[in-house]
C-alpha cells in the first residue's frame, strides 16, 4: 500500500511538472549585470537568475551595463540583449517594451535546444526539472551525446558555453555523474571565479544529489 501510495504520488507529481513545463518558453543561458524579473501580475520585481526557466508574459528589466541570454525552447530561437530597457516574453521571441537595448539573434540547432531545456533550474523550479529530465525522451546514448557535443563544440566560438551546456545535460540524463563532475571542474579552470558557472555547479550538484536520493527509495 505504502508503495502504491508513493507511484501515485510520483505520477502526480510528474502531471504537474508536464503542466508547468508547456507553460516554459525560454531559459536564461547567459546572464552578466542587474536585470529584473516580473511574472505576470506579480509584484515586486526579482533579480534574474541564470538558468531560470521563464514563460510567455514574463518581463525582464536590463539595467544600462546588462547582458542577457535567452533561448527559446519552441522556435530554437538565442536572443542577447545588452543595454537598458524592457523585454515581454512571447512563446517564441521577445519583445522591447520601453528602452533601446541591443539585440543579437540566431537559431539554434533543435539537438541542442531540446538538451538545454533538461538543465536543472534554480531553487523553486527543481523539483519539476528532474521530473521532467525523467520524462523526455532520451538524448541518446554516450557515444552519440559526445559525438554531437563534439560537432556543436567544432562550430561554436570560444566563449560559447552551450555545448557544455549539452554536454551536462547529457550526462546528466545518462546518469554519467563522475563525467559530469570533470566537465564542471574543467570549465572552472577555464574561467575561474565565474559567476555564472558557480550557479551551474550548485544546480548540478542539487540534481545529483536529488537523483541519488531518489534511486535508493
Amino acid at each position: 500500500m505504502t508503495r502504491q501510495l508513493g507511484l501515485c504520488g510520483a505520477l502526480l507529481l510528474a502531471l504537474l511538472s508536464c503542466t508547468a513545463q508547456a507553460n516554459e518558453v525560454a531559459m536564461v543561458t547567459a546572464l552578466s549585470g542587474t536585470v529584473e524579473w516580473q511574472a505576470p501580475g506579480a509584484a515586486p520585481a526579482m533579480p534574474l537568475k541564470a538558468f531560470s526557466k521563464l514563460r510567455a508574459g514574463d518581463r525582464l528589466k536590463l539595467a544600462a551595463a546588462a547582458r542577457v541570454q535567452l533561448v527559446f525552447f519552441q522556435s530554437g530561437r538565442e536572443e542577447v540583449w545588452q543595454g537598458a530597457g524592457d523585454l515581454l516574453l512571447g512563446s517564441e521571441a521577445s519583445a522591447v517594451t520601453t528602452g533601446t537595448p541591443q539585440q543579437q539573434s540566431r537559431l539554434l540547432p533543435r539537438l541542442l535546444v531540446k538538451q538545454l531545456a533538461r538543465t536543472p533550474a534554480p531553487e523553486g523550479q527543481i523539483r519539476a526539472g528532474m521530473v521532467r529530465l525523467r520524462s523526455m525522451p532520451s538524448g541518446g546514448t554516450l557515444e552519440s551525446v559526445e559525438n554531437n557535443y563534439a560537432e556543436l563544440r567544432s562550430k561554436a566560438a570560444a566563449t560559447d558555453r552551450n555545448p557544455e551546456l549539452y554536454l551536462l545535460a547529457g550526462y546528466f540524463e545518462l546518469r554519467e555523474f563522475a563525467k559530469l563532475q570533470q566537465l564542471l571542474a574543467r570549465l572552472d579552470e577555464q574561467s575561474p571565479g565565474s559567476n555564472e558557472l558557480a550557479v551551474l555547479r550548485s544546480l548540478y550538484v542539487r540534481a545529483m544529489n536529488n537523483a541519488k536520493m531518489a534511486e535508493e527509495q
